[in-house]
């Protein structure tokens, strides 16, 4: 892909390591996507294991599911409203 500055190629290493502008991936970036990717299965298996060791009943698990999801946003929103102020 064409840039409107010349650059040097630098590797992917470095960009994520060195950013420094809007078009290099940031450790956040990383940490965001991988939060993404890995929610959802992990709150329908800690949902699902919670109603297996009998901590709730069957009809629960939704209410669980949609728990966990909702705070897990809202601790990230808190999160980030802290680390960006």
């Amino acid at each position: 892909m064409s840039k409107d500055v010349p650059t040097r190629e630098r590797s992917v290493r470095e960009r994520g390591t060195f950013a420094k502008h809007g078009d290099d991936p940031t450790l956040a970036s990383y940490l965001s996507s991988l939060f993404f990717i890995l929610s959802v299965p992990s709150f329908i298996v800690l949902t699902y294991a919670g109603h297996w060791y009998g901590l709730y009943s069957y009809g629960a698990i939704i209410p669980v599911f949609a728990g966990l999801l909702v705070g897990s946003i809202a601790l990230v929103f808190a999160i980030m409203h802290v680390l960006t102020r």
